[in-house]
């Protein structure tokens, strides 16, 4: 039987990638050396690809996700409130870049400690988001949407992603997954891409995690499967 319901599971592993990422930047930013420019240069980089990142799977969720719930579901009222949520995250956002472009040129203690109180307050509000997004609205988008439809909610989030970012994010991704969560996530690839993750992929993540946190990934991400 061809099940025409869409599975929603990819976006909860993408969510448990945004909770992980974004809580882990105040301690990232109270790490970095007073006046150290350099680092303060990477470290907000990782900020700016992140906020960059979330600001468009909310684009994906604002475009092709919302309205179609909100004209097929009774009471709409968990919808609305879950709109409103991604206009507050946005002013988060917005207020934590501007705080990192001060930091960047400075990269003194205080302006580093206004920032990632700002982006605590981020990671909470984006964690209540994230639990209502999973608690209502994954389950919403299951009854009410098709699987095209659906498809097209990830597919313009996946198209912000620069190309030669796209196997390092990847391995942010299953970095922060369970190991049936990986197999899961890889399998809905094309091979090649699961090939180029392979190939390629693994080590570009781990080098890039190296030099955003300083140390190795202590969760180490498998190869995973890349027959057909």
């Amino acid at each position: 039987m061809t099940n025409t319901q869409p599975d929603t599971n990819n976006m909860v592993i993408i969510h448990q990638c945004f909770r992980d990422q974004f809580a882990a930047l105040p301690t990232l930013i109270h790490s970095i050396p007073d006046g150290d420019a350099t680092r303060a240069g990477v470290v907000v980089d990782f900020l700016t690809e992140l906020t960059t990142a979330l600001h468009y799977h909310h684009v994906a969720e604002d475009e092709a996700l919302w309205p179609v719930l909100l004209g097929r579901v009774k009471d709409t009222s968990a919808i609305l409130s879950m709109e409103e949520q991604h206009e507050r995250i946005g002013e988060l956002i917005d207020l934590a870049l501007g705080q990192a472009s001060a930091f960047r040129t400075s990269a003194r203690s205080r302006r580093g400690d206004a920032l990632a109180d700002t982006l605590t307050s981020l990671s909470t509000a984006l964690n209540e988001h994230l639990d209502d997004e999973e608690a209502i609205a994954l389950p919403l988008a299951e009854r009410h949407l098709t699987i095209e439809e659906w498809a097209l909610v990830g597919e313009i989030g996946h198209a912000s992603i620069p190309k030669n970012r796209m196997l390092v994010i990847l391995g942010y991704i299953l970095h922060s997954a369970t190991p049936d969560q990986r197999t899961f996530f890889l399998a809905q690839n094309p091979l090649a891409a699961r090939l180029a993750w392979k190939l390629l992929g693994k080590r570009k993540f781990e080098a890039d995690y190296r030099r955003v946190y300083g140390h190795p990934s202590k969760n180490a991400v498998s190869a995973g499967p890349t027959s057909r």
